[in-house]
């Protein structure tokens, strides 16, 4: 009596499953590499401020000009460095931030066929459970007219 139903719409389901998988794996990469610049980031800042720090302490003391010309140097090439840095995180967050929406929607994608599975097979199931119903009527029926 009860028939095997099956969800028409199955392979494209499956896909969008795998879909959604790919997109978590390049949302996750983006993310790995934007806390990762961060990371390089917040290093260059810090050895920066050592630096200031260091400078700060052998001014008081007397700096020769070689040590000058030394602390200078390094200043301009950490700002450099934290300048570009600063330009990398901004790109990779912004990066991360559109992983994010195309997962989502990948994510949407996939429960939206996820629910019309649902709903299609709760209506198979009412649709079986009435017939069983009208099946049984039907017996008690012939019964009765026995």
């Amino acid at each position: 009596m009860m028939q095997k139903h099956g969800f028409q719409l199955q392979q494209v389901l499956n896909y969008r499953k795998e879909v959604e998988k790919m997109r978590t794996l390049e949302f996750a990469t983006a993310k790995h590499q934007f806390e990762s610049a961060t990371e390089t980031l917040e290093r260059h800042k810090a050895e920066n401020d050592r630096a200031r720090v260091e400078y700060n302490n052998k001014q008081a003391v007397g700096v020769t000009a070689s040590e000058l010309q030394m602390y200078a140097d390094f200043f301009r090439r950490k700002t450099v460095d934290i300048q570009s840095q600063r330009v990398q995180v901004d790109s990779l967050g912004r990066e991360m931030t559109e992983r994010r929406e195309v997962l989502m929607d990948a994510a949407k994608d996939k429960k939206a066929l996820e629910l019309l599975k649902e709903k299609q097979t709760l209506a198979f199931r009412r649709e079986q459970a009435e017939k069983e119903q009208a099946f049984l009527e039907e017996l008690a029926i012939q019964k009765a007219a026995r």
